[in-house]
């Protein structure tokens, strides 16, 4: 990027901007109870999210409703690390993370960034996939949309495109008047944030706090593992 121009900084949301486990993993407790502490949460809730976005496709399409793919993909997570959850258990498990989602806090170094990229009068937003109301409610219990104008958040269901879609990126740089080499997406999903953001020609930074292993031959231009780290980038 060259350094004397004006960037698009767009932000994924889940698992970028807070934290998805804290929430999922409360839900757990409270529901199942189970005992001890060999439970791998997170790599239990990066089965969640590979379901969720096996099933997405599905939904967008209309062949599942969204409380459906909610409840398989509990179903589908926990049955991959050998535990049994019968329709029921899964449906409450994703009610209690559902409920737990609107009362959540940025991860640490996350508003710093925010405000250093506002401060140097990048153009800044958000990209999230899911469900307008259900995304935004999470937006407002951040108090992004206090940071943010409403013109550059951007939501899948709202927008009529979802990642990994490129043309959603395509969208944004329209909607708001940049574009696509002076773009910068930042994100933790390997397939709709990285693969997405580099098919529509964005540089990509991707968010990798447990050091997973890229999917496919795709290079982000920057990987980092906290926002300290993510600070020291050279980015700006």
């Amino acid at each position: 990027m060259e350094k004397s121009k004006k960037l698009a900084v767009f932000f994924d949301l889940d698992d970028t901007l807070y934290d998805h486990l804290v929430p999922f993993r409360e839900a757990v407790k409270e529901v199942l109870k189970p005992e001890g502490e060999n439970l791998d949460f997170a790599d239990l809730f990066f089965k969640v999210r590979h379901h969720s976005d096996l099933l997405w496709p599905q939904y967008l399409s209309g062949e599942i409703p969204l409380e459906e793919t909610r409840v398989m993909r509990m179903e589908r997570a926990f049955a991959d690390f050998g535990l049994t959850l019968d329709r029921a258990q899964a449906a409450e498990v994703q009610a209690a993370y559902i409920g737990r989602q609107y009362k959540i806090e940025m991860i640490q170094g996350v508003r710093q960034q925010l405000d250093r990229f506002i401060t140097a009068g990048h153009t800044v937003g958000v990209i999230t996939n899911g469900p307008a109301d259900h995304q935004m409610k999470k937006i407002v219990g951040l108090g992004v949309d206090r940071i943010l104008p409403a013109d550059r958040i951007f939501i899948s269901d709202a927008v009529g495109i979802a990642k990994p879609d490129p043309e959603i990126f395509a969208y944004v740089n329209r909607k708001t008047g940049t574009t696509a080499e002076q773009s910068l997406y930042i994100g933790d999903a390997w397939d709709n944030d990285v693969v997405g953001a580099l098919g529509a020609g964005w540089k990509v930074c991707w968010y990798n706090p447990h050091g997973r292993e890229p999917r496919s031959a795709h290079k982000p231009t920057h990987t980092f593992s906290n926002y300290e780290e993510f600070a020291g980038l050279p980015i700006l």
